[in-house]
């Protein structure tokens, strides 16, 4: 059965120089990889350059209701992406909306005990809090639409009380490079409204799941990411899984991931994951690991596709909904099985 040692988080992920590497349950104060020594090699170059290729991204996904959705925020320094997407599970309608940032100081917090995401912008106002002294989550948005989308409004609320924390420090993808990501998994209640001329349409508070995730890692050139996540019930338990593949991966991957499994709060570090698509992002998925503990399809629904490109930066995102097959062991060997569970794929490529 497969075994990934999990220890207790150090204050900082950066000693001396060289990253702590490993699988944290808890949290430090800060996720913070800034100051590793010659992360790009052998020949030592200031700090300000090196933390230049440092990029952040945090993504949560949420399924409360009638509702599954995802919001993204990528920075990159030079700019940040902001993007909210969700759709309703019965229908299939999908609501898409993003906003881009200029330069700035941090779109992504590092600080995990209290921080804030937010994007002022009048016409895409997003707002992501955690105050966990006061064991206080919030997600906000309030997004202006246009003639092919309704206006939206949504807030949801959480108690850390009920939440569960995972940090993984992994080389990306080799020991002189790192990259750090937090998970934290969360019950949520809130409700969406939707606005289409004079007619508004409510969600009523309803009960749900989130799990919230930010990465920070030291990009190459060229990067690709995926991200797998979805949520139900099994016995009366809840549970959410969350599944990556990157191309900063560890070289010894299935002992350095994110890969978990949180049942009612617990957690289960997964291994591994090998994810295929023969046929295009649009058709089947399979994902399977080496130690029989995740066997699953992806069977796509709707593909939310944003293509961007600058001088500076070019990009492909597509968040994908669809339902998951299969099955999925915890660490006890209990298996739990999938079938047509609604969920998200994200795939994304950037080359700077």
């Amino acid at each position: 059965m497969y075994c990934r040692e999990v220890s207790t988080p150090p204050q900082k992920l950066i000693k001396n120089g060289r990253p702590l590497f490993g699988t944290y349950i808890g949290v430090p104060s800060h996720l913070d990889i800034k100051g590793v020594k010659t992360p790009f090699g052998v020949i030592p170059l200031p700090p300000f350059l090196t933390n230049i290729a440092i990029r952040s991204q945090l993504i949560l996904d949420f399924s409360a209701g009638d509702y599954l959705g995802q919001i993204a925020l990528f920075d990159a320094k030079l700019f940040g992406y902001i993007e909210v997407v969700y759709w309703n599970k019965k229908t299939n309608i999908k609501y898409a909306y993003r906003t881009f940032t200029g330069p700035r100081k941090r779109l992504v917090p590092k600080n995990l005990k209290k921080g804030i995401a937010v994007s002022f912008k009048k016409s895409r106002y997003l707002r992501i809090s955690w105050d966990r002294a006061k064991n206080r989550f919030s997600i906000l948005f309030s997004l202006s639409g246009d003639n092919s989308r309704p206006s939206t409004k949504g807030h949801f609320s959480a108690s850390r009380h009920n939440s569960s924390d995972l940090i993984s420090v992994m080389p990306a993808p080799t020991l002189r490079r790192c990259s750090a990501t937090w998970l934290c998994s969360f019950p949520i209640r809130g409700s969406i409204s939707t606005t289409k001329g004079n007619e508004t349409k409510y969600m009523d508070q309803t009960d749900g799941t989130a799990i919230m995730s930010i990465n920070r890692s030291y990009y190459k050139l060229h990067a690709k990411f995926n991200s797998l996540t979805a949520s139900g019930t099994f016995e009366n338990h809840k549970f959410i899984f969350w599944l990556t593949t990157s191309s900063f991966d560890a070289n010894d991957t299935n002992n350095c991931n994110s890969n978990a499994l949180f049942i009612d709060g617990e957690i289960t570090p997964l291994p591994q994951v090998f994810v295929t698509h023969a046929f295009g992002v649009n058709k089947t998925w399979i994902i399977q690991d080496t130690e029989n503990m995740v066997d699953l399809t992806f069977t796509p629904v709707s593909d939310n596709l944003r293509k961007m490109n600058t001088l500076i930066f070019r990009t492909v995102y597509h968040t994908i909904f669809g339902t998951f097959e299969g099955t999925l062991l915890n660490k006890d060997g209990k298996s739990i099985p999938i079938k047509s569970l609604p969920g998200i794929v994200q795939s994304t490529m950037l080359r700077l």
